[in-house]
């Protein structure tokens, strides 16, 4: 059946919940990333995928297959603003379409820079000078989504209305403050961006903020409940951002629990002997040599753990000479 007939049928209302995934390329280390298709009304596109040429290209191409062009677009919704995600977000919207998308990661896309307090947080955590400079003439502008001024702000609990269906919109922050997924209940299939991966572990990136420089989001814990909701909504099926689709998501989210589990263990256990340390030493020995984007991915990681840690008692934070974080086991 050809995609232009389901769209008739779901119009008519005889066509069942059917996203149509395309994978598209990306330059960062998770590789390609995938975007969903929902072809009803109104025609909607859930993530966009990276603002390069390559990935404009392959998204052209996959359009046009299904029958439409990116112009043919009505309706984008955005899981989260990071680039590979978001990033062609402001072309669509450009064209004409909706774009939809969380408050907090509406904010990452206006325009405002975080650039220097996420590189300011990274030097907190120990990340030598030498490799902050290295880093970030290259990354930061991969690091950005574009300008998106003009958008529709969205929170847990509201409804998209579509022409045979309807999604109920969630909020599963840890990845992202404001990383959303959209259920489509009836046939229990979530569409579930980086909040849940079939082959990895959403990192779960503390956040920090321009007008409150030194605090970082609890991020590891947003993630846990997030799973722990995720955990109670018993859908069939996750359609995630990265690689193949989770057809057992509740073995998933158990493994993922545990995974965090192991990891808490292991970091106070790393501490205790290592201790007082910094972030980017623990994530050195966790991850061996770092460079590039594994710079800001390994720390990330470690300090979600390390916050999760402080904020249960079972570790101290002290600011050590020149502003940077050490952490010490508590006895």
């Amino acid at each position: 059946m050809s995609d232009k007939r389901r769209l008739q049928l779901l119009a008519n209302g005889q066509e069942k919940f059917f996203p149509e995934r395309i994978t598209l390329p990306t330059p960062f280390p998770v590789g390609p990333v995938n975007v969903y298709l929902l072809p009803s009304r109104p025609l909607t596109l859930v993530d966009t995928g990276p603002d390069t040429p390559e990935a404009r290209s392959v998204l052209t191409a996959a359009l046009n297959k299904a029958g439409f062009a990116p112009r043919d677009i009505e309706q984008v919704l955005v899981t989260h603003a990071h680039s590979d995600h978001s990033g062609l977000a402001a072309w669509f919207r450009e064209m004409g379409a909706e774009v939809l998308l969380h408050p907090m990661e509406a904010e990452k896309l206006s325009g405002l820079d975080f650039w220097p307090v996420l590189i300011d947080n990274l030097r907190r955590l120990g990340v030598p000078d030498k490799l902050l400079t290295a880093y970030s003439l290259p990354r930061r502008e991969a690091y950005r989504g574009g300008c998106l001024t003009d958008c529709r702000l969205l929170q847990d609990g509201d409804l998209l209305n579509f022409s045979s269906f309807r999604l109920s919109v969630l909020a599963v922050p840890g990845h992202c403050g404001g990383h959303l997924a959209f259920y489509q209940e009836e046939s229990g299939v979530l569409l579930a961006g980086d909040a849940l991966l079939k082959r990895i572990s959403p990192n779960p990136m503390p956040e920090v903020h321009p007008a409150k420089p030194g605090e970082r989001s609890g991020s590891l814990a947003q993630y846990l409940a997030t799973l722990d909701r995720l955990g109670k909504l018993a859908f069939k099926l996750a359609l995630t951002g990265h690689g193949e689709a989770l057809e057992e998501p509740a073995q998933r989210i158990s493994e993922i629990k545990n995974h965090h589990r192991q990891r808490l263990q292991y970091i106070r256990e790393m501490v205790r002997d290592c201790g007082p340390c910094t972030a980017f030493e623990l994530a050195g020995r966790l991850y061996g040599r770092l460079s590039g984007w594994d710079v800001l991915l390994a720390v990330s990681e470690v300090s979600a753990h390390l916050d999760w840690l402080t904020g249960h008692d079972a570790l101290a934070e002290t600011t050590a000479s020149g502003g940077r974080l050490t952490y010490n086991i508590i006895k």
